[in-house]
């Protein structure tokens, strides 16, 4: 018998010893583990015995005598094969499932209002009583019913010392009947006097009525002398002469309009 021959045989044998081992157990199992009485366990050797000599019987007839070691070798395995202790089987709990930890929820950043501040208002000064300064020259009035509408400088004036100063003006005469005057003209004041010695006479002296149409003229005047003056529209109700000497009254009937004569 050859070499490949020989392993061939081997491992069938080793395959029949497989075989028998797992008979052998299932004796063991239904016989010696469900009995174990004493009586149960030498019957139990006496079939593994038998096995033992069928197995032996059996390898001698198949092998050839160089196979002898080998099947005393499965002999001596199959006797002296111990029984397999009894399985118990316990059941392994299944594990629960463990709860998924629940996500803590991120707080949202919430926008934290700005503070107010409020700062106090200014309290509102009243404003001061505004002083109207008294005016320092003769001011304008109705006299005898006869007022002034209008007076004032014309552009072609030459405000200047002994220049043509021309001025022009318009009277009402609200009585409703002839007024007599003696002196209607201009006035011009220095350093807060009356210089009547440069008086301008437009009007009246030869008794001289306004009616109550009333009067408008234009005129001009000179002055001699450099200085600051005021000039304005005045009417004497008294004589001429009276009028003229400065003892008599010159009613003002219109605003002062200051000049610089150089």
């Amino acid at each position: 018998m050859n070499e490949k021959n020989s392993k061939a045989i081997i491992i069938g044998m080793a395959g029949l010893l497989i075989v028998l081992l797992f008979i052998v157990a299932g004796f063991v199992y239904s016989n010696f583990v469900a009995k174990p009485d004493v009586v149960e366990t030498v019957e139990i050797e006496a079939t593994m015995v038998s096995v033992a000599e069928v197995t032996m019987a059996a390898t001698t007839a198949v092998l050839p005598t160089s196979a002898t070691l080998v099947s005393e070798a499965a002999i001596v395995v199959v006797a002296t094969l111990t029984p397999i202790p009894t399985a118990v089987f316990t059941e392994t709990p299944i594990p629960t499932n463990t709860p998924v930890p629940t996500e803590t929820p991120i707080p949202t950043a919430t926008n934290t209002p700005v503070p107010v501040i409020i700062y106090p208002t200014a309290t509102p000064v009243p404003p001061t009583a505004t002083t109207v300064p008294t005016p320092s020259g003769p001011q304008a009035a109705v006299a005898n019913g006869i007022r002034g509408v209008s007076y004032g400088l014309q552009a072609r004036s030459n405000i200047s010392v002994n220049g043509k100063i021309w001025f022009e003006f318009e009277i009402a005469n609200d009585s409703g009947h002839d007024v007599p005057y003696s002196a209607l003209g201009t006035m011009p004041r220095k350093d807060g006097v009356d210089r009547l010695e440069w008086y301008q006479n437009s009007f009246g002296g030869n008794n001289d009525v306004i009616s109550p149409s009333g009067r408008r003229w234009e005129d001009h005047i000179e002055i001699p002398e450099a200085g600051e003056y005021t000039l304005r529209l005045v009417i004497c109700f008294e004589s001429k002469d009276v009028c003229r000497s400065g003892n008599g009254t010159f009613h003002t009937l219109s605003q002062e309009i200051p000049i610089t004569l150089n």
